[in-house]
């Protein structure tokens, strides 16, 4: 935590081959909302359909902060049960403020999702144990973005050390090209000095 807030601490790597025995894996599709249609007082509301109550007074602050840097990063992510909504800070290091809220009402605000024009990043996710005890979420990209897989680690902090599954290829978390806010808008499928896809099975 930094001063009572929820902070994020994750690496990204490319994927050098896919993971045998994968199971069918979670389905994830998360639109990018333009700060334009968010609405904030002591709640939070997109496009006139209230998705937070309430924001705790101790986040109030930081989410205002997080909300006036350029290019803010406000995602909404369904996966056929129910629906996060995510406020990032800017990322300093490998780090960044992260606030996020469970929000209901799923089929209306899947409706609105759906008809809107809001980037779209859709992926499959697997949850993979590491043999030193960490979780590596491993994303196939669907759509524009197909062919790419990535893998991410969150950490306790910076300086954790890790180990990396022989299907984990090289760090690219200092590269922009592969947040999903940007995949969503720059996809894999027009990205220049793309990197190679990953070799079928290991």
């Amino acid at each position: 935590m930094s001063g009572g807030l929820p902070v994020e601490i994750e690496r990204t790597h490319l994927v050098s081959c896919i993971p045998n025995n994968l199971d069918s894996g979670q389905h994830l599709r998360q639109w990018y909302i333009p700060i334009s249609s968010i609405e904030i007082d002591s709640n939070i509301s997109i496009s006139g359909l209230e998705l937070v109550e309430h924001i705790p007074d101790e986040w109030l602050d930081g989410v205002r902060e997080a909300l006036d840097q350029d290019d803010p990063t406000i995602r909404i992510r369904l996966n056929g049960e129910y629906a996060i909504l995510c406020i990032k800070g800017p990322t300093i290091g490998i780090s960044r403020i992260e606030f996020e809220w469970e929000i209901k009402p799923y089929s209306i605000l899947e409706e609105l999702l759906e008809s809107s024009d809001w980037p779209l990043v859709e992926k499959k996710r697997w949850d993979i144990q590491s043999e030193d005890g960490h979780i590596w979420n491993l994303d196939r990209f669907l759509g524009l973005n197909e062919g790419l897989w990535l893998a991410e680690i969150e950490l306790k902090n910076e300086n954790t050390t890790y180990h990396c599954p022989k299907w984990v290829g090289i760090d690219v978390s200092n590269d922009p090209r592969f947040t999903s806010k940007r995949l969503a808008e720059l996809p894999f499928s027009i990205m220049n000095n793309s990197p190679p896809l990953p070799k079928s099975k290991c």
